[in-house]
């Protein structure tokens, strides 16, 4: 009973962070089954991340002149979908195809794909624009004879179920759900409310007051650990005494160190905390404490205090092609329990490292839109 308990958690929180890595937010707050066209005039195109944006100049049904914004995706993933800076232009007469706000309360459109001026079309939302072809780059050959013998390397995190798990085989990790009516039990939000956390009183008051314009990433900050263990990361030797852990998602570094056993005392507070590590047989165990407080550390409209402990536990698989991150993770101001995760990540030695760049403006701009 607990294995298939077990199993059918995994299937219900296959993927969380496929939307997360490069896309900023998820589209939770968008009208995504019904879709509505737009035509007009390119006014503006802003190649910057975590959003590409662009203005269009449309005459409503009364012909009257409107301005629209439109959120495109992250720089990554419009580049694996043939984009360039250069794709539209001012000036440009574009149709285009999206979806409205739920609420529809502004001329704000998450933009699906485009009909550009010469009738060819670019898909700017792989995941909402099926049937469109994509004009993709040439698939790059990743050597998957490759190892890694000290975790060493630039992982990337494995197909579309990169967290799963739960705390006694009863939630994790989840967020978006596979498509099959089964929705995740356990969800950390992004763009909607975290959901299914273990949460004590506070927890709990504090989620009720969920505001999305809260959305730390909305100011190009993260929301520190768990939330940073997504998408790309790279693990480096120093030395003997240190560990350095960059992740591709705005652009963030950690250093774990491996010559003390405990956390230093006078060791100032910090949105990811201290880190120390060792090795138990051939696991890599990291131990971060000493956190400062954090807006939506835990989940989204969930914060995090002090008492925040986070344990990530490393092994090398499939001969070191792979990469197995165990996840705890607990704070009893805000939770009753602790959550555990799991993630799977494959060895990616020819990849081209992505400067994240976050630009605040672009990162907040859908806030500011009437």
């Amino acid at each position: 009973m607990r294995n298939l308990r077990l199993l059918l958690t995994t299937i219900a929180l296959a993927c969380y962070l496929i939307g997360t890595a490069w896309a900023h937010h998820s589209r939770g707050n968008f009208d995504l089954e019904n879709t509505v066209e737009l035509q007009g005039t390119i006014t503006e195109f802003t190649w910057r991340n975590p959003h590409v944006f662009a203005t269009l100049a449309i005459d409503n049904e009364e012909g009257v002149a409107e301005e629209w914004l439109l959120e495109l995706n992250s720089i990554s993933v419009l580049t694996r979908t043939g984009w360039d800076r250069d794709t539209l232009n001012v000036g440009d007469k574009v149709t285009v195809v999206g979806n409205l706000e739920k609420e529809h309360i502004s001329n704000f459109l998450f933009s699906n794909y485009f009909v550009l001026p010469d009738a060819s079309r670019m898909v700017s939302a792989p995941n909402y624009s099926r049937g469109i072809p994509i004009a993709r780059p040439p698939a790059r050959e990743i050597d998957t004879n490759v190892r890694s013998k000290n975790f060493s390397g630039i992982w990337r995190q494995q197909g579309i179920a990169p967290f799963f798990g739960g705390m006694g085989g009863m939630g994790g990790m989840g967020g978006m759900g596979m498509g099959m009516g089964v929705e995740p039990a356990v969800s950390l939000g992004n763009q909607t409310p975290a959901r299914g956390l273990p949460l004590t009183a506070l927890g709990q008051a504090e989620l009720a007051a969920f505001d999305t314009r809260d959305n730390p990433w909305f100011r190009c900050e993260a929301r520190g650990l768990p939330g940073v263990f997504s998408g790309t990361q790279e693990i480096a030797w120093q030395n003997d005494q240190k560990i350095i852990i960059r992740y591709e998602l705005l652009d963030i570094q950690r250093t774990v160190h491996l010559d003390i056993t405990e956390h230093p005392t006078q060791v100032a507070r910090s949105r990811f905390g201290h880190s120390i590590g060792w090795f138990e047989d051939e696991t890599l165990v990291i131990d971060t404490a000493l956190f400062e407080p954090v807006e939506w550390g835990i989940g989204a409209g969930v914060p995090s205090s002090e008492e925040k402990h986070v344990v990530e536990r490393y092994s090398l698989v499939h001969d070191g092609n792979g990469l197995q991150l165990d996840l705890m993770f607990k704070d009893p101001v805000y939770m009753t329990e602790p959550v555990e995760l799991a993630s799977t990540f494959f060895l990616d030695t020819g990849y081209q490292w992505q400067e994240y760049d976050c630009d605040p403006n672009a990162s907040s701009r859908h806030l500011d839109i009437e």
